[in-house]
């Protein structure tokens, strides 16, 4: 016997493949700088301030308030991938939580940074700030990279159903 449960809203899974969206263009297929590449930055800049509102205000799984980083919250995660039976009612784990606030960090550091070099003339033309701007995405590629493998092992090898719940907001668990 299954039961459906609410996961994620739907604000946050239009958060998620919006920022999914926007990463992808500006990142592999927009030239940096011009106005499309910075409308899309903006609009990112906007989603992640809307997302730490969300995450301070709101009571149910993608608040920050459910985000543990107590030791026993890890223990219990790693026990629970050793067993390979993840919670089917959670939304992050301890590392998941972990990478929403380092894509949180990276989102709004891109935005500090690309603001500077395109709308203030003091820092048009800074390499430094040019080259922060890169890394930042450079280090986001390679979350988004660790954030996708670590989805996809842990939801075979936890056996807990990840990728639907953040297209429909719904994970059907079986009742044990």
């Amino acid at each position: 016997m299954t039961t459906t449960i609410r996961i994620w809203d739907p604000f946050i899974r239009i958060c998620h493949w919006t920022l999914v969206t926007v990463f992808t263009l500006n990142y592999f297929v927009l030239e940096p700088g011009d106005l499309p590449h910075e409308v899309l930055g903006y609009i990112a800049f906007a989603f992640i301030t809307l997302r730490i509102i969300w995450g301070v205000t709101t009571t149910n799984l993608a608040g920050f308030r459910h985000a543990s980083f107590r030791k026993t919250a890890f223990s219990q995660h790693i026990s629970e991938l050793k067993a390979r039976n993840v919670s089917q009612t959670h939304g992050h784990n301890p590392l998941g939580w972990l990478m929403v606030f380092l894509v949180i960090g990276l989102f709004a550091g891109l935005g500090v940074t690309g603001f500077m070099m395109e709308e203030l003339d003091a820092f048009w033309g800074n390499q430094t700030l040019q080259l922060t701007h890169e890394w930042l995405a450079h280090t986001l590629y390679a979350a988004a990279l660790i954030h996708i493998t670590a989805v996809i092992f842990t939801q075979w090898w936890g056996k807990v159903a990840l990728i639907p719940a953040m297209i429909t907001g719904k994970r059907r668990i079986k009742d044990r």
